[in-house]
């Protein structure tokens, strides 16, 4: 199907739901395109913004797509702060330092030579070869030093005997050489060996092995304070490594948390008109709607408190996982897709809060 002929049925299927005309929704397209969010066509059916009960009126105007979110966090994010988030490295040893938890490191492949505390320092190539023949203990947990979208990730249970191969949490096989190749990767710089988090209990009877981590939305308010302003859960399927939620391609769901509580809210498997609402988790059968997630006040202290260490992020995007042994920081974001948790909580994302620490950044 062409993409005129998508928006065209997407078109006729607003109108069947709501009863709005063609012509009422190509006006609303064309305000909002130009708008200050300049929200997308695709955007404006995919993320509900259609949806005069939820976005009524001007709430449409303060919704945001990939170019809103894109601006926000051009405008509240200096450009010299973003190593501190996207360098693994860096940012784990900043939290180290400070004594935050995060994921246990048993060894590090940068060939720089940055390690993040104590664990074990791969430089060279030999010496990552030595290290996946003869040392890697399992079960372990592999990703790059930069890298978005789960992308170069690995997650191991064990060697395959008599075989230079892996296996995976999938029951695939990894060779050893498909492992190497991406650790040596140009633009991942360097691989992080992580002992695989063991989920609390509580978590994994509701969602199953996947580490399933909840996104927490922090800014830095204008006297320097943070504030959580949403959370939302990324809950993995059993067939898939990491809980990305790939506008709904992963498999994976998101669920919308309550700030105030830890208790789920809606839950879905994607964004309009495929996605669809659930009560259950389709792999443990579980409920979902309406669990409360286990140490939920300390996990949203922590991600308040380690965002103080970046005054110069002002919109930060953390992933907190919930183990054996307590909330675990798993990293810190700075570039997100605003409009997936705005469709998910049905309220725009630009609030006056919001728009007046924009204001104070313009005025700087």
């Amino acid at each position: 199907m062409s993409k005129l002929a998508k928006l065209n049925a997407y078109a006729d299927l607003v109108k069947a739901q709501t009863g709005k005309s063609k012509l009422r929704q190509f006006i609303e397209i064309i305000q909002l395109s130009r708008g200050r969010q300049k929200l997308g066509v695709e955007e404006y059916y995919e993320l509900g913004v259609f949806d005069d009960m939820c976005f009524p009126g001007q709430a449409k105007a303060r919704c945001v797509g990939w170019r809103g979110s894109a601006m926000i966090d051009q405008v509240l994010n200096d450009d010299y702060w973003r190593a501190t988030a996207n360098d693994k490295v860096l940012n784990y040893a900043i939290l180290v330092h400070y004594g935050f938890p995060v994921p246990e490191t048993i060894a590090t492949f940068s060939p720089s030579g940055r390690k993040i505390a104590n664990e074990i320092l791969l430089r060279t190539q030999e010496d990552l070869c030595r290290y996946l023949s003869t040392e890697l203990s399992f079960p372990v947990f592999i990703k790059p030093v930069h890298g978005t979208y789960g992308r170069g990730t690995f997650c191991l249970q064990g060697p395959l005997n008599g075989s230079e191969a892996y296996l995976d949490i999938r029951g695939q096989t990894v060779s050893r050489s498909d492992l190497l190749a991406a650790c040596l990767h140009n633009q991942y710089a360097g691989m992080l060996f992580q002992k695989r988090l063991v989920q609390h209990p509580e978590v994994a009877a509701l969602v199953g092995p996947t580490v399933s981590c909840v996104r927490v939305i922090v800014a830095i308010a204008l006297d320097g304070s943070p504030e959580a302003l949403l959370a939302f859960w990324k809950i993995g399927r059993e067939k898939n490594i990491t809980d990305n939620f790939c506008m709904g391609e992963s498999g994976n769901l998101l669920a919308w948390i309550d700030v105030s509580t830890g208790c789920v809210g809606r839950v879905i498997t994607g964004l309009w008109p495929t996605g669809v609402e659930r009560q259950e988790h389709p792999d443990t059968h579980a409920q979902l709607s309406g669990a409360r997630l286990p140490d939920w006040s300390e996990a949203l202290s922590l991600c308040c408190r380690a965002a103080e260490l970046f005054p110069g992020l002002r919109l930060q995007h953390w992933d907190i996982a919930f183990s054996i042994n307590g909330p675990v920081l798993m990293e810190l974001n700075t570039e997100a897709d605003l409009g997936v948790p705005q469709y998910l909580g049905g309220k725009a994302f630009v609030t006056d809060g919001i728009n007046a620490l924009m204001a104070s950044r313009s005025s700087d």
